[in-house]
C-alpha cells in the first residue's frame, strides 16, 4: 500500500502541440508505454459527487487499485498493488476488493466498497521525461470514439511547481488550457453518447 500526496498541473494540448513536444524531447517508439484505466463508482455516483476517483490501472506486468480523494487543492492517492491476474479477476467480476487500504478509505468516506462497479475505461499512450523541476508527462488518451492529448507536470511542491509549469508553457508557446481529470473526461463523453 502507498498513500501519497499528488501535486500535478494539467494542460490540454492540440495534436499539433503534442507532437511538437514529443519532437522536442526526441521521443522514440520505445519511450512510450500503454496504461489502461478502469474506473469505478456507485450507481449513485458517490465518488463523482465528492470529486474523487477510483480506478484499476493495468500496465504491462503490474496493476494497482487507486482511490484519489481531494486534499486541499490537490489529491491524496491511496493505492493497493495488484497482480495482473488479480486485476483481470476484479474486472471480470465488476468489483474491487472489499478489504485493503482502498476499501478502508472508502468506508472512512461512508462508501461501501461492495457498491463500486465499473463505469468505463480509458487507454493512454504515455511518454515521461524527468526534469530537474518535475516529471513531464505527455498523454494521448482513447475513450469511446474520443482521442485527446494532454500535458501533465508532476511536482513535489505546489508553489514552485506552478511557477515551473507556467514557465514551461511560456517557453513552448502553449496557451494555458486546464485539463479535466481523465475520469471526468471519460464520464462526460460516456454520458454525452448516451444522451445522443
Amino acid at each position: 500500500m502507498s498513500e501519497e500526496f499528488e501535486i500535478e498541473f494539467k494542460n490540454k494540448l492540440s495534436a499539433k502541440d503534442y507532437y511538437r513536444l514529443l519532437n522536442y524531447y526526441k521521443a522514440e517508439e520505445g519511450d512510450f508505454f500503454i496504461q489502461e484505466n478502469h474506473y469505478f463508482d456507485s450507481t449513485l455516483w458517490e465518488l463523482k459527487k465528492m470529486h474523487a476517483g477510483l480506478r484499476i490501472r493495468v500496465l504491462d506486468d503490474t496493476a494497482e487499485l487507486t482511490l484519489k480523494t481531494p486534499l486541499n487543492k490537490h489529491l491524496l492517492e491511496t493505492t493497493d498493488y495488484l497482480s495482473i491476474i488479480e486485476s483481470e479477476d476484479l474486472l471480470l467480476k465488476d468489483q474491487i476488493y472489499f478489504t485493503g487500504h482502498v476499501a478502508r478509505k472508502l468506508r472512512e468516506l461512508n462508501i461501501n466498497p461492495k457498491d463500486m462497479h465499473l463505469i468505463g475505461s480509458l487507454k493512454t499512450k504515455r511518454f515521461e521525461k524527468q526534469t530537474s523541476v518535475g516529471l513531464i508527462v505527455l498523454d494521448q488518451s482513447f475513450y469511446g470514439e474520443q482521442t485527446d492529448f494532454e500535458l501533465e507536470f508532476e511536482v513535489h511542491e505546489a508553489q514552485t511547481g506552478e511557477i515551473a509549469f507556467d514557465t514551461f508553457l511560456k517557453k513552448h508557446q502553449l496557451k494555458k488550457n486546464r485539463s479535466e481529470n481523465k475520469i471526468v473526461r471519460m464520464i462526460n463523453n460516456s454520458l454525452k453518447n448516451k444522451a445522443e
